[in-house]
């Protein structure tokens, strides 16, 4: 009983690591003028719909979040 739930214990975290590394990342801008990262892994939409990609979508929050400060510093998002 062990030896399975140390089998199903190790499938679990091979699966949650493989879907995190297809992660994508991207900024959206809501009509407000706040932008934020998005995860697409999400399976729901932003919502409300009011907003607006302003990136293309990246494979790390890092990048993302640097094209974040990128577009405050341009005075082109919110903070």
């Amino acid at each position: 009983m062990k030896r399975w739930s140390l089998i199903l214990s190790a499938a679990a975290v091979c699966i949650m690591a493989s879907s995190q590394a297809r992660a994508s990342y991207q900024v959206i801008r809501w009509t407000s003028g706040v932008c934020q990262v998005w995860v697409h892994n999400i399976p729901t939409a932003p919502f409300p719909g009011d907003y607006k990609a302003m990136s293309r979508p990246y494979k790390s929050f890092g990048a993302a979040t640097s094209k974040l400060n990128a577009l405050v510093r341009a005075r082109k998002c919110g903070w």
